[in-house]
């Protein structure tokens, strides 16, 4: 077949395997793919989104997966161009989410012959995809179409653990279309794939002792939902982090993150075992509690990878689904509860007498729906520092904890599901300034991005760095300050701007409808974090030990 006839060919076994969005970075190489997915557009049964930066690109085609629970493609040309995806496929890997990578190639032939912008693209991604294969203009409709069936089932995880799959295809030229090429069209059906593939679910019902905590961390929303629903109906206490389903936070702990912190409560209250739900990965203080000599650890998740890097558990369950089952301990359990009131309402009213960014968090999480958080000090804000009143669905690129990416990600929500804000600091936001340039023909997404600009990186306040005795060093090599003007910056790619500075100008921003992408800036000043973060410590453990 030509190149054209294969990218269409391609294109058109996705679209019924159910593909919906596609996302391309211009380039020759990929112009027969580019072709054929606008052809698909134009015919009404997909969306093209075109991006002039790669990485960009990627981290679009994930947050549109991410948003809609579906594969999405995302297509480049060859070279460094391939190269530029490898971020959004580490995070696409680690998160479980379905994204079908296609890279543009020059013939096999011609890798090593130092023929222009060529490399070795083929498993140029290692172990990060579930899947990678190769074609070639001299490939056949049905070898064409049924690995495009095996990319998509192999995505979505059928069998295995959703994530990136790569389709390496080796175009020849002529590269653009040929008015003579006949349509590529199913020869036995023009509606279903050539090849179907089913799975099935699986349940679990686990007996737990009657002191259990249950900690939840990302994974599937079957199983949160599920683990989460259980542990409420047994009165278990249930801390779920903020990198989890939001639907699963209602009635979990709001405080979990402070009352695990505490080694006073935590000795006063230790759990006899630890149900681990998924992959926590926000609390270092959670490692101390697993790895505690006395504390029985059992582990549940959807797929054999599941998170025990303190090497301690001693049962893992792989399940869908989980019921809950076991006697428990109501005094003890009580004992959580109170606690979390106490260590709530202290959090509490330091946010209201300090707008700090764990202030901000709240009102982000107060006042939008669909939110995605930061992989930094935001997601650690928001799974201290909770509201009453949640969002119905958070996202946060936990899987590599990278902070690239983020607005595209952000921008691909959004198109995928609807009005989306993005909580990032600044240098995340910087790090990803080119998720807010596209075509006057691309759709705006209806993103707000609220920016907490502290001018450098302010998370390693928080950690060993930010000690005083690497004070001489500090600013330089970590905190990096930037002095970026983000509303000019804004300006330059006719992207809204505006800046906040009380908690009640960022809750009337919040609240305002507006359409589009637009950016809401926090000034902070983020020398002081450290000694806050410590002082809001040292207040949460005074009120537990003080409470009845």
């Amino acid at each position: 077949m030509s190149s054209t006839r294969v990218a269409e060919t391609l294109v058109d076994e996705l679209v019924r395997g159910g593909i919906r969005d596609f996302v391309v970075a211009p380039g020759s190489r990929n112009g027969p793919l580019s072709f054929a997915m606008l052809a698909a557009e134009q015919a009404g049964r997909a969306r093209l989104h075109v991006r002039i930066d790669e990485r960009s690109a990627a981290f679009l085609a994930l947050g549109l997966a991410a948003g809609s629970g579906s594969p999405a493609v995302v297509a480049c040309t060859s070279g460094t161009a391939a190269a530029n995806l490898h971020p959004a496929v580490v995070e696409a890997a680690m998160s479980g989410v379905p994204l079908v990578i296609l890279t543009a190639d020059r013939p096999a032939v011609l890798v090593g012959t130092g023929a222009n912008q060529t490399i070795d693209q083929h498993g140029l991604f290692g172990r990060a995809v579930r899947l990678t294969a190769r074609l070639s203009s001299t490939d056949e409709d049905g070898a064409v179409r049924s690995w495009a069936d095996r990319l998509v089932a192999a995505a979505a995880g059928h069998g295995g653990v959703p994530g990136p799959v790569q389709l390496n295809v080796e175009f020849t030229e002529p590269l653009t279309p040929d008015p003579d090429d006949t349509p590529a069209t199913d020869r036995r059906t023009q509606r279903h794939p050539w090849t179907t593939v089913t799975s099935s679910t699986t349940s679990q019902r686990l007996d737990v002792a009657p002191r259990t905590l249950v900690v939840v961390g990302a994974a599937a929303e079957p199983l949160v939902r599920s683990a989460v629903t259980s542990a409420m109906r047994r009165g278990l206490p249930c801390h779920v982090e903020a990198s989890a389903a939001a639907r699963a936070w209602p009635g979990s702990l709001r405080a979990g993150s402070w009352l695990i912190d505490d080694d006073g409560f935590v000795a006063a209250n230790r759990p006899e075992e630890v149900l681990v739900v998924g992959r926590p990965t926000l609390g270092r203080a959670l490692g101390r509690l697993l790895s505690h000599p006395s504390t029985n650890v059992s582990v549940v998740n959807t797929h054999p990878d599941w998170a025990d890097p303190d090497f301690v558990a001693r049962r893992v369950h792989l399940a869908d689904e989980l019921q809950i089952v076991g006697e428990v301990d109501d005094r003890w359990a009580a004992g959580w509860d109170r606690a979390d009131r106490v260590a709530t309402a202290t959090v509490e009213r330091h946010d209201a007498e300090h707008f700090g960014g764990g202030a901000v968090a709240r009102a982000v999480l107060q006042h939008a729906n669909r939110v995605l958080l930061g992989s930094s000090t935001s997601v650690r804000h928001a799974d201290r520092h909770r509201p009453g009143r949640l969002p119905a669905a958070v996202w946060a690129n936990r899987g590599a904890a990278g902070i690239d990416g983020l607005v595209s990600t952000a921008a691909g929500i959004a198109l995928a599901g609807g009005p989306t804000v993005a909580l990032l600091g600044d240098l995340a936001f910087l790090h990803d300034s080119n998720g807010l340039i596209r075509g006057p023909e691309e759709p705006d997404p209806d993103l707000t991005v609220v920016v907490v600009n502290n001018d450098g990186g302010g998370i390693f306040h928080l950690l060993e760095q930010g000690a005083g005795r690497y004070a001489d060093r500090f600013e330089r090599i970590f905190a990096t300050p930037h002095g970026t003007d983000l509303s000019a910056l804004c300006a330059a790619v006719h992207v809204g701007h505006v800046g906040v500075h009380t908690a009640e100008g960022l809750a009337a921003e919040l609240g305002c409808e507006t359409r589009g992408t637009r950016v809401i800036e926090v000034a902070l000043d983020r020398q002081g974090d450290r000694a806050e973060r410590a002082r809001l410590s040292s207040a949460v453990a005074a009120a537990l030990a003080t409470a009845p």
